[in-house]
């Protein structure tokens, strides 16, 4: 059993780990010379791991990074002393962060007389009041009786005997708190095991780097070992990675981690802080051993009263649903709140208040994957790719899933193979309530046309419902077969020769097409135009038409650019080096998709303001 101690500044924590291990936990020469634990130490006994915090305020970072949920607290509070500023703070951090159980030690007992002691544990009775340590035990100890550290330390075997570590199926992930080399051996990192298992020589992905490692040996507890499990401490001799590449706040895992910029938590305001918490204020975030900063964007009228905040930070962070997250405010004076990790996106939430992203939000917010699958399979939004990502899972807990609920993957997106077939009849009823009289060539609908249908499984419903024969297409436009439109024999000849020409991502201009045809360029500027009201063609402008499809493509490779940068934008020049389109015709998509409302400039940069098939 782990435990991680808490309290303020000199309240006697490294002397209590030493008294009931032996062992200094103040490594560094500095916590030496000051007599101030500055970082995380670490001591074991045969069936504890103990982890030393500082408990100064100025080190409240790597106070944050000794604590995992699942740990036993020691709150360790001085008699002379009693509750004060830090045994405050680290007691609401301990409860943020999610730990449910604990112990209070009450140091210092000799230096008091038995009226301060009376008085000092009334202090501590109102201290953790309405807390997870309500009920906790107060053992008094005191460096001038060794005898007095025995009730405490049985206290803790026993419970170490009681303890069940948490069975879970989740994939393997260890936050890394420290890093250094061992001569003959090479990279180690140390942390906690936060979820899953891990065999030696197993190959391994760290965070953020994305790069492949091998597991040479572990030690679990300090012990050498051939396997690790959630809740462990443990090390890792790493093979592929240099002392340089690995540091706190890094991930171990054994599956590939790509991170958020999007964190949607439950937000619980600390009791301590008095302010307003208020849209967009600035925040530091610390997760597991991480630390980062960003911005904390609330979201309007959560349900059941609670408060939903979006933590759009300014570097990815690798969590995953059910996490915890501690924030405090910029100047690092006040722990802010925390919360449960409820939701992540790779990038920032471009509406966070709209109807979709709030039930999607209200999907993940359910008690376990298996009810959130359902949740958001219903409401038609379940990528099964983020879905695995977010909740963790490895790939038989998704086989599981799909094989209980009956279902089928269009487009990543998960359904039954009920509501697939509602949506393909939903597709074909908008064309059978079209009017044939819509245009002078009959009737025709566009992929944004079909509202009724979720932007992610429009494409796919038309395409089945292509394959089935129900539907025909020409251009950007789909009809009923009975209600296909005839050209005209002149336009239908210059068709047949325009298609091939124009099928590629650099469309050719007007002037190139007529010499290729050997035709007069204004009569065909005109015919080009009479085959774009047709819906086969484009126009951009510039002497330039394209297949609608292409721009289709050109526009999809847009967003996936954009959505993969952390700021959301994208330059001409990484446009023309993706696409392979030169930069005249790059500038004429790019102006033609900024004045249709799909892109806007920025300087030299675009943003993408909406789904090309939206509009």
């Amino acid at each position: 059993m782990i435990i991680t101690l808490a309290g303020h500044v000199d309240h006697g924590k490294t002397t209590l780990v030493r008294a009931l291990t032996g062992v200094d936990t103040d490594r560094l020469a500095e916590e030496k010379a000051r007599g101030l634990t500055i970082d995380l130490g670490f001591a074991y006994t045969e069936q504890l791991g103990f982890v030393d915090v500082p408990g100064h305020q100025k080190f409240i970072h790597n106070m944050v990074a000794g604590v995992a949920a699942d740990q036993h607290a020691l709150l360790v509070i001085a008699a002379d002393d009693g509750p004060m500023p830090q045994s405050r703070e680290h007691l609401e951090i301990l409860s943020l962060i999610g730990v449910k159980s604990g112990t209070i030690a009450l140091t210092k007992c000799d230096l008091v007389s038995n009226e301060r002691l009376a008085k000092c544990r009334d202090e501590i009775t109102a201290l953790v009041q309405n807390t997870m340590l309500e009920t906790a035990d107060v053992f008094q100890t005191s460096v001038q009786d060794s005898s007095s550290y025995l009730a405490l330390s049985q206290h803790l075997q026993d419970l170490a005997e009681e303890h069940q570590p948490k069975s879970d199926e989740a994939r393997f992930r260890l936050a890394v708190d420290r890093a250094f080399t061992v001569k003959g051996a090479g990279v180690v990192v140390t942390g906690t095991v936060h979820s899953g298992s891990l065999k030696s020589e197993q190959l391994v992905e760290h965070f953020p780097s994305g790069k492949t490692l091998r597991v040479r040996s572990m030690r679990v507890e300090d012990k050498l070992a051939e396997e690790t499990k959630a809740g462990d401490r443990c090390a890792l001799n790493l093979v592929g990675a240099s002392l340089d590449e690995v540091k706190r706040g890094d991930w171990i895992t054994d599956h590939a981690v790509s991170g958020s910029r999007s964190i949607t938590i439950r937000l619980d305001q600390a009791s301590s802080f008095a302010r307003d918490v208020k849209h967009w204020m600035p925040v530091h975030v610390y997760h597991a051993t991480s630390h980062i900063t960003g911005r904390l964007a609330l979201f309007t009228d959560a349900p059941n009263h609670e408060t939903w905040a979006e933590i759009v930070c300014d570097a990815p962070m690798a969590c995953c649903r059910g996490d915890r997250v501690v924030l405090r405010d910029q100047a690092l004076d006040t722990t802010l709140g925390g919360g449960e990790v409820l939701y992540l996106n790779p990038s920032q939430v471009r509406r966070r208040n709209a109807p979709e992203h709030r039930r999607m939000v209200s999907a993940y917010a359910a008690v376990n994957a298996q009810e959130c699958f359902k949740r958001a399979m219903y409401q038609l939004q379940l990528n099964l790719e983020a879905f695995q990502q977010i909740w963790n899972l490895p790939d038989h807990a998704i086989q599981a899933l799909r094989a209980e609920n009956d279902v089928t993957s269009v487009n990543n997106i998960a359904l039954s193979e009920k509501q697939w077939a509602q949506i393909q009849q939903e597709c074909l009823e908008q064309f059978i309530h079209d009017d044939p009289k819509a245009n002078n060539l009959g009737a025709g609908i566009k992929v944004q046309d079909i509202k009724s249908v979720p932007q992610a499984l429009r494409q796919s419903a038309l395409d089945a419902l292509l394959k089935s024969g129900a539907i025909v297409q020409q251009g950007a436009l789909y009809r009923l077969p009975e209600l296909e439109p005839t050209l005209p024999a002149e336009l239908l000849s210059l068709w047949e020769q325009v298609e091939p020409l124009l099928d590629h991502m650099q469309a050719p201009s007007c002037g190139d097409l007529a010499k290729t045809l050997n035709l007069n360029l204004q009569h065909l500027e005109k015919q080009l135009m009479e085959l774009s009201k047709a819906g086969k063609l484009t126009f951009l402008g510039n002497h330039r038409f394209y297949l609608p499809r292409r721009l289709g493509e050109i526009a999809s490779v847009v967003e996936e650019m954009t959505q993969q940068d952390p700021m959301g934008q994208m330059t001409v020049k990484a446009f023309r080096d993706k696409t392979g389109i030169g930069r005249n015709v790059a500038i004429d998509v790019l102006e033609y998709f900024d004045s249709k409302g799909f892109t806007r400039r920025q300087g030299n940069d675009r943003v993408v303001l909406r789904f090309f098939s939206d509009l």
